[in-house]
């Protein structure tokens, strides 16, 4: 028979802590894990929305480049229906009142030009910075929600046995018992 260990107590306590840490850090780990797929999910969702943003802003583009288009046959059709010579007589119109109608013409034309220009060049430019902009504020946020990872943290440390203060309590138990012994012998004598 051997005497009990004296850190035993300690020791279990250690082993306790241990199995909490273990514990806490696998609850952790499973959350993390949880929060890293939806993140990847909720990756594509915004991927998605870029692409989708980038196709709306050029149909808009295209659909004012129609219009601009449709102006530019109303155009067309007003200067073919402008002559220098007057359809009757044949005889040439004042300079001035045809330059006059031509510079109307040509300013409309400039008009939409302009705008075509705008919507494909400065405009289309803003409307992908903004879109730019947007989708890496959204990423960032979305890696925000995945937050840092789960770390174990400093290790448990277990207590030795204590092997010298075993030995004193068997040494201890050892004599305790011979005295004892040795009581009862002289009692019997």
């Amino acid at each position: 028979m051997c005497a009990p260990d004296p850190n035993r107590g300690i020791r279990m306590q250690a082993k306790i802590e241990k199995m909490k840490k273990d514990t806490q850090y696998k609850s952790a780990s499973l959350k993390y894990w949880n929060r890293e797929a939806s993140v990847k999910q909720r990756q594509g969702t915004i991927t998605k929305g870029l692409s989708r943003s980038r196709s709306d802003a050029y149909s808009k583009a295209l659909w004012v480049l129609g219009k601009g288009r449709l102006a530019q046959e109303a155009i067309h059709r007003k200067k073919a229906a402008i002559s220098k010579y007057d359809q009757k007589t044949g005889v040439s119109r004042s300079n001035r009142y045809m330059s006059a109608k031509y510079k109307a013409i040509l300013d409309k034309q400039r008009a939409i030009e302009s705008s075509i220009d705008n919507t494909f060049g400065r405009n289309m430019d803003i409307t992908h910075q903004a879109i730019q902009r947007n989708h890496m504020s959204q990423v960032a946020a979305n890696r925000q929600r995945l937050g840092t990872r789960p770390e174990y943290g400093a290790p448990v440390m277990m207590p030795p046995r204590d092997r010298a203060g075993q030995n004193w309590a068997n040494l201890q138990m050892a004599l305790q018992i011979a005295g004892t012994a040795a009581g009862a012998v002289s009692a019997f004598k």
